[in-house]
């Protein structure tokens, strides 16, 4: 999802992004969250999420809603892909600041609110069970979990380790099968390896890795794959562009 900040002021709402991106207009359906909140003033921290068909978030689908200019398109897009904000903490709330408050006492008073709306919801938290929650998410195909200690206090505009982001890493094991040129301070040197998965017995091109190479691994791999150059492709299925 797209971390936002909402800001409810007597049914008035604001919504802000990680650089103070006014996101607003891009998400009307939103905006009736604050009337559903009346004459309360409240601050949340949370994301805007696109769901797919089988309810788990799709940045994917997000994507289509992200950089949207006009409100005509706008509001084309809400009709085939939807958003909701899913609050997940409570800064501000009446009057008063929240956040020296414990996360545990943030998510009760959040949890009052009681929000749950069409485009909007606050889903609760689980104390404890990490390890299964976690496996939980890799069986739903979902990115992971974050982790937060029931005693942390909320920290604006910075990243504490009171808050772990744990994600699930697929791996695979992969057939490098060739090479591109490298551009600009790199045009000395290899670009990116060719990577392929073998598939029903033929090699097939899986796709580009052209990052987290140090100066040192770049000869490395510049040595070793220069005398197998070859004027034919590896790959028998599908071929690299």
């Amino acid at each position: 999802g797209i971390r936002t900040v909402a800001f409810c002021d007597h049914g008035h709402i604001s919504l802000q992004g990680r650089n103070f991106t006014d996101f607003t207009p891009r998400y009307p359906e939103v905006r009736p969250l604050a009337r559903e909140l009346g004459a309360r003033r409240v601050i949340l921290d949370g994301e805007v999420v696109a769901f797919d068909s089988e309810g788990r978030p799709s940045f994917e689908r997000l994507q289509s809603r992200m950089h949207l200019a006009s409100d005509s398109a706008v509001k084309r897009r809400v009709r085939d892909t939807p958003v909701t904000y899913v609050a997940f903490d409570l800064l501000y709330l009446d009057g008063f600041s929240t956040v020296s408050l414990t996360y545990e006492q943030r998510r009760e008073l959040l949890e009052a609110l009681e929000l749950d709306g069409p485009a909007w919801r606050a889903p609760t938290y689980h104390s404890g069970e990490g390890s299964a929650l976690l496996e939980a998410t890799r069986k739903l195909g979902i990115e992971g979990i974050v982790a937060k200690r029931l005693d942390s206090t909320y920290q604006p505009g910075g990243r504490t380790s009171a808050w772990l982001k744990i994600k699930n890493v697929c791996e695979q094991d992969v057939v490098i099968g060739g090479w591109t040129a490298g551009e600009g301070g790199r045009s000395k040197t290899l670009g990116a390896l060719a990577a392929g998965v073998f598939d029903d017995g033929k090699l097939s091109y899986a796709g580009k890795v052209g990052t987290g190479f140090t100066e040192q691994t770049l000869a490395l791999l510049q040595r070793e794959l220069e005398p197998l150059r070859s004027d034919s492709s590896p790959f028998e299925g599908r071929q690299p562009p």
